[in-house]
């Protein structure tokens, strides 16, 4: 599966990071700005070398950088989930743009949750169906539009509570919200889903952790960071402190783009190689 960001996108999310202009970035690395705005715009893969170049004035790591511009590394195939649940992958459109959707089942007593919601629920819907589960609830990493523009449908379809970071703004749709505490434990069915803070795409980012998998939304992808909409800061800090730090093997399910692990991820992602 194609990575979500490319060399454009992960070059505008370093820029960010030091709050610099296109201009600031082509003025650090000798480069003109037309050359700069053609990475951005996916025109121009530049050599290698200027890949280090531009690597080293953003921080990121060089190697790392480069063999995502050469589409050279994607994260290993994902192996089936170990412990005592499922987890279905469902790609729900927001127009043409795929947003990642899960459903998570407790096998033991097929109690299943949906993690996100799509703007056009309906896949989740017929999955659903298929698989013969009722969903006892919703959760929600965050409240963009892609990641929860379809909870009215779903609320009105299961009737089930929707859980949601305190600090995040309240999406519209549900008539059983419950707000999620620092700390808190959600239980679903013979599971523990654990809630790891991840402030920074949003105000109230949140990702949910049961056994080795990790449901991240928008904090993370493979071989890239989310967009800082919040706090660039706090989205650099909660990845590498707060998921970054669990095991290697720990399973990342990521709002948008192929699913990682923290192995692969401080092994090689720009951002975050060897800063966790």
């Amino acid at each position: 599966m194609e990575l979500e960001d490319e060399l454009g996108d992960i070059l505008e999310k370093g820029r960010d990071g030091k709050s610099w202009s296109q201009a600031d970035l082509a003025e650090s690395t000798g480069m003109t700005l037309q050359e700069i705005v053609r990475i951005e715009n996916y025109e121009w893969t530049p050599q290698k070398k200027v890949i280090f170049k531009i690597a080293d004035a953003l921080n990121l790591h060089g190697p790392s950088l480069a063999a995502i511009a050469a589409a050279e590394w994607s994260p290993k195939k994902e192996i089936p989930v170990s412990g005592n649940f499922d987890v279905i992958c469902l790609n729900v459109f927001m127009g043409n743009y795929p947003v990642k959707c899960y459903l998570l089942i407790c096998r033991e007593s097929r109690s299943t949750a949906i993690i996100d919601t799509g703007a056009n629920p309906g896949e989740i819907i017929k999955k659903t169906r298929e698989l013969g589960v009722e969903p006892e609830m919703i959760l929600l990493t965050h409240t963009h539009p892609d990641h929860a523009g379809g909870l009215s449908k779903l609320d009105r379809e299961f009737g089930c509570p929707t859980w949601v970071d305190k600090l995040e703004p309240r999406p519209f749709g549900s008539r059983n919200m419950r707000l999620i505490e620092e700390g808190d434990s959600i239980i679903l069915g013979n599971l523990k889903i654990e809630t790891i803070p991840t402030r920074g795409h949003t105000l109230g980012g949140i990702s949910f952790k049961v056994d080795q998998s990790v449901f991240s939304g928008d904090s993370i992808f493979s071989g890239s960071m989310g967009r800082a909409n919040s706090s660039w800061k706090d989205l650099f800090n909660s990845v590498s402190q707060n998921l970054l730090t669990l095991p290697k093997s720990t399973r990342l399910y990521p709002g948008h783009g192929p699913s990682t692990t923290v192995g692969e991820e401080k092994l090689h992602n720009p951002f975050f190689y060897d800063k966790s």
